[in-house]
């Protein structure tokens, strides 16, 4: 499935221009978060139309998923707007996506698989999304469940539901659960000897990384010289970053050229309104960095292939999804302690 791609010139300007119609558009009791709110702009800022047009898009499909889930369902929360960026972007269907996920799932459990929560959702989503919405069927859960457990020889201590986002795109590679798995291993290797610290969020790095179809040792290297490059700019380099770095390593440009450009975004990202927290400015400019240098090569020259747009985008909106879903979470959670 072709896809009808708008790739902007100033990424940067067209998420503004989304996220304030979209921000616009709250109600009262609507509880729109703008962090999700944000992201879902970053999302679509690659769908075709008038700013007004995607966000209409993006608030209808948000509202489906709200009038087709249970009210306790985790897709109530601003997580689906996240999601109808996404559906919005890869013209599904919300009727046809929440009834594959609900199949899925019962596949997903036939196969005793964890309940996977908005993982699982997540992971589902990537399905179709790398499959042009065709049908889940049987033998792509038994390959998931493969790679799942691939994952787990290595480090059953730490791969858990929140790994089926990885394991739905590992899953679509061509190569075997076994080899995908070793190859991962030795991307983590790779990267705790660059001195990361061993850790979930350095799994998921690795995982992606992965998709990047570098040598583990090279991998690891352009991920080490990105963090060395923020640390100088004065960025804070924490565990939860290692999905972002790990994203900036698909680029084929000097690491000071995309920490420059992070810098220069992470500073306009502060002067939105309302101001995001510090964790989410970071992610906003990386987010757009990425956006505006995938297009270009080492000499900043246009590359018309968006191809590999495509696929990154996918990954980091799937992380991005997953850390609104947990921060979500951990909020709620938070709440009802201190009530009780």
């Amino acid at each position: 499935m072709e896809l009808n791609l708008d790739l902007p010139t100033d990424p940067m300007e067209r998420i503004k221009e989304i996220y304030e119609v979209l921000w616009g558009a709250r109600t009262v009791f609507s509880g729109d978060s703008p962090a999700a709110l944000r992201f879902a702009a970053v999302t679509a800022v690659t769908c075709p139309g008038e700013p007004e047009e995607v966000a209409a898009g993006i608030r209808d499909k948000a509202e489906e998923i709200k009038q087709g889930v249970s009210w306790f369902a985790n897709l109530r929360s601003p997580l689906r707007f996240i999601i109808s960026a996404l559906l919005l972007l890869h013209d599904d269907e919300v009727t046809e996506f929440l009834a594959e996920v609900e199949r899925v799932g019962k596949l997903f459990r036939e196969k005793k698989l964890r309940r996977g929560a908005i993982y699982e959702t997540i992971a589902v989503l990537l399905f179709r999304i790398g499959r042009d919405l065709k049908p889940v069927d049987e033998e792509l859960v038994v390959r998931f469940k493969s790679v799942y457990e691939a994952m787990k020889k290595y480090h059953w201590w730490l791969t858990g539901p929140d790994d089926f986002p990885a394991c739905a795109l590992l899953a679509l590679q061509p190569e075997s659960p076994r080899e995908i798995g070793e190859t991962v291993e030795r991307i983590y290797q790779a990267l705790c000897a660059q001195k990361f610290r061993r850790c979930n969020p350095l799994q998921t790095a690795a995982n992606m990384l992965y998709l990047a179809r570098l040598e583990p040792k090279e991998a690891a290297t352009r991920f080490g010289l990105l963090a060395a490059e923020m640390r100088k700019g004065g960025i804070r380099v924490h565990a939860y970053d290692y999905d972002k770095l790990a994203a900036l390593s698909f680029l084929n440009h000097p690491p000071g050229r995309i920490v420059e450009k992070i810098l220069a975004l992470h500073a306009e990202t502060k002067e939105l309104r309302p101001k995001p927290p510090a964790h989410l400015c970071l992610s906003l400019a990386t987010s757009i960095a990425f956006l505006e240098l995938v297009q270009r090569d080492q000499d900043l020259e246009i590359i018309s292939d968006a191809r590999a747009l495509v696929n990154m985008q996918q990954v980091i909106q799937a992380q991005q999804a997953c850390a609104a879903a947990a921060a979500s979470s951990a909020a709620a959670s938070s709440a009802a302690a201190s009530s009780s």
